[in-house]
């Protein structure tokens, strides 16, 4: 098997320890606080007392980071907050050195209380980390805009471009229908018709689908790939439902999935399509011409077809629906030379 396009390569226990890190870092915290009071004689001392500040400064960071974990922030984000955090810590530890330098040249003691570079720390760490919140939310927003905007310039392009070449040659033969009266230019117009027909379907499919899921359940691979099988046109074709599996899925979604892999697979000539399962997820596999590796990204951007009639946007929604569950897309060969999209990760929850 040759190797194929993967949408991710992060592995799931890096991305795992990322999406803790800020728990992490505020954890350390936490413990090297806690210890000074194991160590102090009295349990009530002014020191232990001081140390209730940057304790409860650790506490709220952990917290912190423990909302962002279960808020399901990208990990990416959640890097960028600890680095704001570990930043802000930075920046008080710095300046606490540099107040005991000013305090050394007054001709006063120059190390400062430990409790009193904890409370600095720990406050520079928390601070930073709220900083890097809003931080991460705004990219978060910024990132959602530009996405939104290269939504609007695909739906400008399918306007101005896809659907007036079937308008033009609608409006053609209309007019060569009212200057011969030849009946075949209404079969050339209902095409026509088809054609803006789909594709406006799948334009409206490719804005709602995979933006976001619904409720996830159990539900059966190979029970949702033969009920989407019975709602594609696919002539003198055979599905083979192996996988024998279930992931947990939004089951409408799913059935997107496979009808628009069904359709791919019924555009490019094959006559079996298989859907199997493997350790980490499952697989759609056809015996049609294959994709050629230097296509293999290509193919999942909205308005890419290799064929004529084709829209491109099947693809398109197949990638969205899979990274609205997380899923990973590896397309390779299958076992008879054609192709084969596999999601990953779908079976580790």
């Amino acid at each position: 098997m040759c190797s194929g396009f993967d949408v991710s390569d992060a592995t799931p226990t890096a991305v795992s320890l990322r999406e803790w890190s800020v728990a992490g870092f505020g954890g350390s915290l936490l413990a090297v606080s806690v210890s000074h009071v194991f160590v102090s004689d009295e349990v009530l001392s002014p020191e232990v007392v001081q140390l209730s500040l940057p304790i409860g400064l650790s506490l709220f960071l952990v917290a912190l980071g423990v909302w962002l974990r279960l808020d399901d922030t990208p990990a990416d984000l959640v890097t960028a907050v600890l680095l704001w955090s570990v930043g802000g810590a930075t920046v008080m530890g710095l300046l606490s050195g540099w107040v005991s330098v000013l305090q050394s040249m007054q001709g006063r003691p120059m190390l400062q209380p430990e409790t009193i570079a904890l409370t600095k720390v720990t406050l520079g760490a928390l601070g930073g980390g709220l900083l890097g919140v809003y931080y991460s939310r705004v990219q978060q927003r910024t990132a959602e805009l530009a996405e939104q905007r290269n939504r609007l310039d695909e739906f400008a392009s399918i306007v101005s471009h896809d659907l007036r070449n079937p308008m033009n040659v609608a409006q053609g033969h209309l007019e060569l229908a009212r200057e011969t009266g030849d009946e075949h230019h209404f079969e050339a117009v209902e095409r026509a018709h088809g054609r803006m027909e789909r594709l406006v379907d799948e334009v409206l499919a490719l804005s709602r689908q995979g933006e976001t899921v619904g409720d996830l359940a159990r539900v059966d691979l190979d029970t949702v790939a033969r009920d989407a099988w019975g709602t594609v046109e696919t002539p003198e074709m055979t599905l083979h439902a192996a996988a024998d599996e279930t992931v947990r899925s939004d089951e409408r979604r799913l059935r997107a999935l496979f009808e628009n892999l069904f359709r791919n697979a019924v555009e490019h000539g094959g006559e079996e399509v298989t859907v199997g399962s493997f350790d980490s997820g499952f697989y759609v596999a056809d015996d049609g011409p294959g994709i050629p590796a230097a296509d293999r990204e290509r193919v999942f951007e909205g308005g890419y077809s290799t064929r004529p009639d084709g829209t491109g946007f099947g693809l398109a929604i197949v990638r969205r629906i899979a990274e609205a569950h997380d899923w990973r897309i590896r397309i390779t060969d299958s076992e008879v030379g054609g192709a084969r999209f596999e999601f990953l990760d779908a079976r580790e929850n």
